[in-house]
């Protein structure tokens, strides 16, 4: 009997233990991709850049202008400043969505934000980050925990 172990999967995450180097915190282009292999939300040997610049788009509105931007604002931020004149609204709606899926990101009346964890303030990035990154393990941990408790039953002599 095979078991579909692909339909069991709930939601996966990445997070990287990297090296902080001086020669990563020399720009942001090198921060950014940092955090985004960090946060395992690209591959190591990435080629495509269209999430880094989103990130470059958000992390520059929430820290420079400290405001939500929509999609528009967004776009224009990576066709002009990124040079990145080929980015499609589509493309850009479709990162969106998957840093939304995965907790990052929210979405209130047509404007997008990070996620802001219920024990931090509007614009602490690191916080929210870190509080959806440990919900999501504490979840997958509760269940390791629970299989290994029936793992064990199943070799208590009967």
């Amino acid at each position: 009997m095979q078991i579909p172990e692909a339909a069991l999967i709930e939601r996966e995450f990445v997070i990287r233990d990297m090296q902080l180097t001086k020669d990563v915190r020399m720009t942001r282009k090198s921060m950014i991709r940092w955090l985004a292999l960090a946060m395992g939300l690209i591959s190591p040997n990435e080629s495509r850049k269209t999430i880094l610049d989103l990130l470059e788009a958000l992390f520059y509105y929430q820290f420079s202008e400290d405001k939500d931007p929509d999609v528009h604002e967004i776009a224009s931020y990576m066709r002009g400043s990124q040079g990145e004149k080929s980015v499609s609204d589509k493309t850009i709606l479709y990162h969106l969505l998957q840093l939304k899926n995965a907790g990052l990101v929210r979405r209130d009346k047509g404007r997008y934000s990070f996620s802001v964890s219920p024990y931090s303030e509007r614009g602490d990035v690191a916080s929210a980050i870190e509080y959806n990154y440990k919900s999501r393990s504490d979840v997958a941990f509760s269940k390791i925990q629970e299989a290994l408790r029936a793992l064990r039953k199943m070799y208590k002599p009967k």
